[in-house]
C-alpha cells in the first residue's frame, strides 16, 4: 500500500507541474501537426491520471508520416522518465510476431494454414484421437481451434504442457467457434520450432527484429539493455517483478516505443519493408474467420469500416475472450481490407498495449503503458487515438 500511495502522489505533482509531456520525434510545424500533439496530449494525460498509469508510449503514423510522444515514468520509484528507448512488454502483441513467422513459412511453401498441427508437434502423434489431427494451423492462428484461454495451474513447464494437451480433447466443433487462446499461439511456437528447428526468439531476431532494424530483444532482455526496462504496476499502484510465461510464443516480447514504430510502419506496407515482410503480414492482416462484427486474421483482429460525412464509423465489438459462433471464410472472401481497424491488443502483469491501423489512410497507434487499467480501457482509447491520427 505505501508504494501504491507513493505513486498515486508522484502521478499527481507529475500531471500539475509538467506543462507538456508529450513530445514529437518528427519535426513538424505546420497547423496540423500542432493539432495532432494536442489532440494526443488531451486524450492521453487525463485518461493517464484517471487510471494511475506511471508511463506511457505514444506511436503515431498519421498519413504515412511518423509522430512520438513521451508520458511519465518507466521507474516511479527512480523518477527515469519514459523515453523512445523504454523497454516494455508487449504481451500478446507477441502473437504477431508468431502470426508473421508461421505467413513467411507459408508463403515460401514451407507449411501450409491447412496442414494439421499433430503433423509436427511429435508428442501428439501417438495419439489417434487427438483433436490436433483436426486442428490445422489456421485454426490455431485464428482462435477457432476451441483450445482454453490458458493451459491449467498444473502445467508448470513445456513438457507438462505438451503431455496434458496431447491427451486433451475439446468440446466444440472445430473451426466452428472463436475462444481467444494463449495455448493456441503457444502451440504454433512449437510447431515453428519444430519445422525449422530453431529456437522461437532466434526466428524472430532473423527474420522480423534484424531485417526491421528493431532492438534485436524477442522474448529477452540482455544485460545491455536492462536499464532500458520498464518497470511494471499492478493494480494497487505497487512494483511487479518480471515473470516468466510457459507459452512464450503468446506472449513474451519485448519491445520500446522505437522498436514499435518500425513494425507499425512495416504493418502499414509502407514503402522500404523487406518484401518477405511486407508479404507476410499483408497475409496476417487477412480475414479467415468471422465473429460477429469482426473478423480474424492471423493474430490480428480486423473490424471493418464504413465513412460518413468525412469521419470513421466504428461498429460495436464485444471484449469477450468467447467462445462466440464463428465461421471460416472461403478464399473469395478472404480479401485483404484497406478500409479497417486491423488491430491487437496485449496484456502481461503490470504491462498493457495496443496496436492499430488503419492502411487507407496510413494511419496507426501503438500504446505502450507500464499499469493495467480497466479491461478493455486501453482498446478504448487506442481507438481514439488512431480515429484522430486517421483525420
Amino acid at each position: 500500500m505505501r508504494n501504491g500511495l507513493r505513486l498515486c502522489v508522484l502521478l499527481s505533482l507529475f500531471f500539475a507541474v509538467s506543462p507538456s509531456i508529450a513530445a514529437t520525434r518528427v519535426a513538424d510545424t505546420d497547423n496540423s501537426a500542432q493539432t495532432l500533439d494536442t489532440k494526443i496530449s488531451n486524450i492521453m494525460k487525463p485518461w493517464m491520471q484517471k487510471r494511475g498509469i506511471p508511463g506511457a508510449v505514444v506511436e503515431v503514423y498519421s498519413n504515412g508520416v511518423p509522430h512520438a510522444y513521451y508520458f511519465g515514468y518507466a521507474d516511479m520509484e527512480k523518477t527515469i522518465p519514459v523515453n523512445g528507448s523504454t523497454i516494455f512488454e508487449i504481451g500478446s502483441i507477441t502473437k504477431l510476431f508468431t502470426s508473421i513467422l508461421l505467413a513467411q513459412e507459408v508463403l515460401h511453401q514451407d507449411l501450409k494454414l491447412n496442414d494439421t498441427a499433430a503433423t509436427y508437434i511429435p508428442e501428439f502423434q501417438a495419439q489417434t484421437k487427438t483433436p490436433f489431427w483436426k486442428i490445422t494451423l489456421r485454426n490455431l492462428a485464428t482462435h477457432t481451434a476451441g483450445l482454453p484461454y490458458d493451459e491449467p495451474s498444473t502445467v508448470k513447464t513445456n513438457r507438462d504442457a505438451l503431455s496434458y494437451f496431447s491427451r486433451w480433447q475439446t468440446h466444440v466443433h472445430i473451426g466452428q467457434s472463436w475462444a481467444y487462446s494463449n495455448v493456441g499461439m503457444g502451440l504454433l511456437g512449437y510447431v515453428l520450432e519444430n519445422k525449422t528447428h530453431k529456437p522461437i526468439n532466434a526466428l524472430y531476431q532473423q527474420n522480423i527484429l534484424i531485417p526491421l532494424g528493431m532492438t534485436p530483444l524477442g522474448t529477452t532482455v540482455p544485460a545491455i539493455y536492462a536499464p532500458y526496462r520498464a518497470k511494471g504496476y499492478n493494480r494497487a499502484g505497487n512494483p511487479m517483478p518480471p515473470k516468466d510465461y510457459l507459452f512464450t510464443a503468446a506472449s513474451a516480447v519485448k519491445a520500446s516505443g522505437n522498436d514499435m514504430q518500425k513494425f507499425m510502419r512495416a504493418a502499414l506496407l509502407l514503402p522500404g519493408t523487406p518484401p518477405n515482410i511486407a508479404n507476410a503480414m499483408r497475409l496476417t492482416e487477412t480475414p479467415f474467420a468471422s465473429a460477429g462484427t469482426y473478423q480474424q486474421g492471423l493474430g490480428w483482429v480486423i473490424i471493418p469500416l464504413q465513412r460518413q460525412n468525412d469521419m470513421w464509423i466504428l461498429p460495436k465489438k464485444s471484449n469477450s475472450v468467447g467462445p462466440t459462433p464463428a465461421i471460416q471464410l472461403s478464399s473469395l472472401d478472404s480479401k485483404y481490407n484497406a478500409r479497417a481497424i486491423i488491430e491487437k491488443t496485449g496484456t502481461l502483469d503490470g504491462f498493457r498495449s495496443y496496436i492499430g491501423i488503419i492502411p487507407a489512410t496510413q494511419s496507426g497507434v501503438v500504446v505502450l503503458t507500464n499499469r493495467y487499467p480497466a479491461f478493455g480501457d486501453t482498446t478504448r482509447v487506442g481507438h481514439e487515438l488512431l480515429l484522430v491520427a486517421s483525420r
